[in-house]
């Protein structure tokens, strides 16, 4: 039995009582972690050797799939484009990864499911920068499907292009008109309610003075306050409202008609995300895992409740597209959807040993078994190596220092595979310490290291 990721006694978001001033890391830390990954290169250079021999003595048959498309993932940074490389390689698919200029230092580039790499505009350069480069690599690679592992800021941006293209190419995303549902917090739960399925009450703010009226809380709850546009700082300084002295907070914040925030009830109980890969209005391939407020290991847990709403969800909608949701279940066993994201999940990572998964991506007409597409029984946990060391060497209890000894023992790292040995090195040795020299050389601060999305945390940041 592997171990659970979180202490199931315990509420698994982690929210705070009254705001917490987050601790920005500046260009000593960056040093420091600089030199802490390059002294550690030693150990990941053993690993793959390991990994390697006793690959030798494995032998495994892949499936080739009978249709070979030519395929283009973005996202070029984060370990789930990676995954999706790699299923799409061995079911006999040919990749295309590309990721902006910002990230063009990535590991995954090294790939040896990647035939090419490409490197796309960054968001400054405009809209037309980036569909111009789209188009050309569409054209210039022959690509028949567009799978992109987008960034909270580039979603509405693919979905734009792909009703823009003049070329053939599939592009397997949501259109803006799903977006203005799925990308907005309230939208969604209301869109949930309306059509019959749980969701927490939601009020939509656009006026700091509104959060001063008593009657938006009811005595008996507790809310959070969540800005509709990303902020991948902000977000994680969530205090539980109401408190006191929280009008000193409110002055904080931006809040206004062009940058709304909605309070969302805050529900206690266990916390689970999923990914789900669907079409037409049906899903094709669903996982669910335990979560937390920063998860970094996944494993498959069976829960009919959710699998149900996603798919009662995805069918009214009609969607076609990857769409992800966390969901906290209460003590009565009621799940409520507290975000929605309409883009891949990092628990992709659950089909890494199971090719036929990108089944889901490709045309219906193709699919091998009408059965949704589960994580195999026998897929270990994953997780990613360094930062599940470093939560090793600063566990405070030998409980949870067993846990984490427990899952090097029985789990599987993301990125390392037993076929594809150069990423696990690139990544931590290359992809992270780039992006930490930069943060050195432009002296700009970042708030932590994010190594399943391939960067670091900072304001203004994807």
């Amino acid at each position: 039995m592997l171990s659970e990721p979180l202490d199931i006694n315990r509420p698994a978001v982690d929210i705070q009582s009254k705001p917490i001033k987050l601790k920005s890391q500046g260009r000593i830390t960056s040093v420091f972690v600089i030199i802490l990954l390059a002294s550690a290169l030693p150990l990941s250079l053993l690993i793959m050797a390991i990994v390697f021999l006793k690959s030798q003595l494995i032998k495994r048959v892949e499936r080739k799939t009978i249709r070979s498309e030519r395929i283009l993932l973005s996202g070029g940074k984060m370990t789930k484009a990676l995954q999706l490389a790699r299923l799409f390689s061995r079911a006999g698919h040919t990749v295309i990864l590309a990721e902006t200029e910002k990230n063009s230092a990535s590991g995954h580039a090294y790939s040896n499911c990647v035939k090419k790499f490409y490197s796309l505009p960054s968001k400054e350069q405009g809209f037309d920068a980036y569909c111009d480069k789209m188009e050309e690599i569409i054209s210039a690679e022959s690509i028949d499907i567009f799978v992109p592992v987008a960034s909270p800021t580039s979603v509405f941006q693919d979905a734009k292009l792909k009703t823009m293209t003049k070329s053939d190419c599939t592009f397997f995303c949501f259109d803006e008109k799903n977006l203005d549902i799925l990308d907005n917090k309230y939208a969604v739960c209301k869109t949930a309610s309306k059509i019959g399925l749980s969701a927490p009450e939601v009020h939509y703010i656009c006026d700091r003075t509104e959060l001063c009226n008593p009657d938006l809380y009811s005595k008996e709850k507790k809310y959070i306050l969540k800005c509709l546009s990303y902020d991948p700082v902000g977000r994680l300084n969530r205090p539980l409202l109401p408190f006191a002295g929280q009008s000193k907070y409110f002055e904080e914040l931006t809040i206004s008609k062009e940058r709304p925030w909605i309070l969302q009830e805050f529900i206690e109980g266990r916390e689970y995300c999923t990914h789900s890969t669907v079409q037409n209005g049906k899903v094709l391939l669903h996982c669910c895992c335990y979560s937390s407020d920063f998860q970094l290991r996944y494993h498959h847990v069976d829960h009919p409740p959710i699998f149900e709403w996603v798919v009662s969800f995805v069918r009214e909608l009609n969607l076609t597209g990857q769409i992800s949701f966390d969901f906290i279940e209460n003590e009565a066993g009621v799940i409520f959807p507290i975000e929605c994201n309409p883009r891949t999940h990092s628990a992709i990572t659950c089909f890494y040993n199971f090719p036929r998964a990108v089944e889901a991506f490709l045309p219906t007409q193709l699919l091998t078994d009408e059965k949704v597409i589960m994580p195999r029984s026998n897929a270990k946990e994953t997780y990613w190596l360094y930062y599940e060391l470093w939560k090793l060497f600063t566990s405070k209890s030998l409980s949870k220092i067993l846990s984490q000894v427990q899952l090097f023992l029985r789990g599987k790292e993301a990125i390392l595979d037993e076929k594809d040995l150069l990423p696990f090195l690139m990544v931590y040795h290359w992809q992270i310490p780039a992006l930490l020299m930069k943060a050195v050389w432009a002296g700009k601060p970042w708030v932590r290291i994010d190594f399943n999305i391939g960067k670091l945390v900072e304001a203004g940041g994807d």
